[in-house]
C-alpha cells in the first residue's frame, strides 16, 4: 500500500500562514453551497449541519442565483432525505415570522401543486385556463373552522396564471394584506386566519424568482407547508408523490408535530381522493403507519375527475361558495372526506365516518359559511380602520 506524504518548509508555512490558521469562518461558509452541490451530485446525502449552513447562506444572500439553482436541481435529482428536509425547515422557521396563537391550531397547509410548469404539465390533463381540481383544502378550512377547530393556513399566489390558494381566497373577498397583530385578532375572533407568503419568507424572497425560472419542483415545494408559524401540533399534509408520505411524516415528527396525516390521492394528488385510492401515512406518539382508503369505504360514490374540475380563481371561488351554501355532489363529497381526516387526527372524532358526519353538520348548519362571512368582514374592516388611522395621522402631522 502506497502513502503520499506532503511536507512544507518553515518558509512556506510562514508565507501561507493565513491559509492554514486564519481562514475566516464567513469565507469558509460562502463555499458551503458549492461543496454541498458537489457532494449531492455524487448522490451523497447531506448532514443536518451541512443543510442548515446552505440554507443560512441562501437566506443571508451569500449564494448567487446560479448556485442556488444548481444546488436545488442536484438535490431534486438525488432525492431529498428526511434529515435534509427537516434541517432546511428548521432554518426556514428560524427566519420566518413568529406568531402567537392561543389554543391548539390545526395546520392544513399544502404544497401548491400548480406552481411549477412541471407540475402543471403533469396535472392539467388538457383543462386549459385552470387547475384540474378546485381548491379543496381552502373549502375544507372553512368547514373545519365551522365545527370549532382553530385553523392557521399559510397561502401563496400561483407563480403561473392558474389558481393558487391566495388567489381564490382573494376572489372570495378576503383581504390578505394584514399585519401579524390583525391576523392574531382574526384568529381569535373567527377561529381561522390566512397568512400570506410575503409575511413569512424572510430572507428567502429571491428564491421565488429562481423557482419560477427553474420551472420544476424543488426542495422549497416540500418546505412551504412546513413553516407552521402558529406552532400547530396537529397537521394534515398533502404531497404530490406517494413515495413522500413516510418521508414527510418523519419530517413532521422531527419538527415537533405530535399527530398528523400525510396523504397522496389518486388524480387529486395532495388531497384525499374521491376518484380512486388515497395513500395515508398516519403518525402519533412517535409511531407511523401507512394504509390506503377509497371513497366507497365511507359510503361515498367514486367519481370521475371531471366532476371535481376547477377553473379560474373566480370559478373556484364560486364552487367553494356553492359547497358552503349546501350544494350536493362530488365537490361536497371530497371536502367532507378531507375535513373528516382533520377531525379524526385532531381527536374530535374516532374515525373517518364520524368525521364525515361532523363535516356535514358544519356545512348544513350554516356554520362553515358563517366563518367565511366573518373572516371577510374582519379582514376588510381591519384594513379600513388602519387607513382611517393613517389618514388622521397624516392630517395631524400637517
Amino acid at each position: 500500500m502506497a502513502f503520499f506524504i506532503a511536507k512544507y518548509s518553515q518558509e512556506a508555512m510562514e508565507t501561507n500562514h493565513s491559509l492554514f490558521c486564519f481562514v475566516n469562518p464567513d469565507e469558509r461558509r460562502k463555499k458551503m453551497i458549492r461543496e454541498a452541490t458537489g457532494k449531492v451530485v455524487l448522490r451523497e446525502n447531506l448532514s443536518s449541519r451541512e443543510m442548515e449552513e446552505v440554507m443560512r447562506e441562501i437566506a443571508e444572500a451569500k449564494a448567487s442565483p446560479e448556485e442556488i439553482a444548481s444546488f436545488l436541481t442536484a438535490l431534486r435529482m438525488k432525492g431529498e432525505t428526511a434529515e435534509e428536509i427537516t434541517a432546511a425547515a428548521r432554518v426556514l422557521r428560524e427566519k420566518s415570522l413568529k406568531m402567537r396563537f392561543e389554543g391548539d391550531p390545526v395546520c392544513l397547509d399544502r404544497e401548491e401543486i400548480t406552481v411549477e410548469r412541471e407540475t402543471i404539465l403533469s396535472t392539467a390533463r388538457g383543462f386549459a385556463g385552470g387547475t384540474t381540481v378546485f381548491n379543496v383544502s381552502t373549502a375544507t378550512s372553512f368547514v373545519v373552522a365551522g365545527a370549532g377547530l382553530k385553523v392557521v393556513r399559510c397561502v401563496r399566489r400561483s407563480l403561473h396564471p392558474l389558481c393558487g390558494c391566495a388567489d381564490v381566497i382573494e376572489a372570495l373577498g378576503i383581504n390578505l394584506d394584514m399585519t401579524s397583530t390583525q391576523l392574531e385578532r382574526c384568529y381569535r375572533t373567527a377561529g381561522i386566519c390566512f397568512l400570506h407568503e410575503p409575511l413569512l419568507h424572510r430572507g428567502f424572497e429571491r428564491v421565488t424568482t429562481i423557482r419560477r425560472r427553474m420551472g420544476i419542483r424543488t426542495l422549497f415545494n416540500l418546505l412551504d407547508p412546513l413553516i407552521n408559524p402558529g406552532g400547530a401540533k396537529v397537521q394534515v399534509l398533502g404531497v404530490y408523490d406517494p413515495n413522500l408520505t413516510e418521508t414527510m411524516a418523519t419530517v413532521l415528527m422531527g419538527l415537533g408535530v405530535e399527530r398528523g396525516l400525510v396523504i397522496h390521492g389518486e388524480d387529486t394528488l395532495d388531497e384525499i381522493s374521491v376518484t380512486g385510492k388515497t395513500k395515508v401515512t398516519e403518525f402519533r406518539n412517535g409511531e407511523l403507519k401507512s394504509y390506503f382508503i377509497e371513497p366507497e369505504d365511507f359510503g361515498i360514490r367514486k367519481t370521475e375527475l371531471g366532476e371535481i374540475k376547477g377553473g379560474t380563481r373566480e370559478q373556484n371561488a364560486g364552487i367553494i361558495l356553492e359547497i358552503l351554501r349546501g350544494a350536493r355532489g362530488a365537490r361536497r363529497d371530497i371536502v367532507l372526506l378531507n375535513a373528516a381526516a382533520v377531525f379524526m387526527v385532531a381527536g374530535r372524532t374516532k374515525n373517518f365516518q364520524e368525521g364525515i358526519e361532523m363535516a356535514s353538520w358544519s356545512i348544513d348548519s350554516g356554520r362553515a359559511f358563517e366563518v367565511l362571512q366573518k373572516v371577510t368582514h374582519l379582514t376588510n374592516s381591519e384594513t379600513s380602520f388602519l387607513r382611517k388611522i393613517d389618514f388622521v395621522s397624516a392630517e395631524i402631522s400637517e
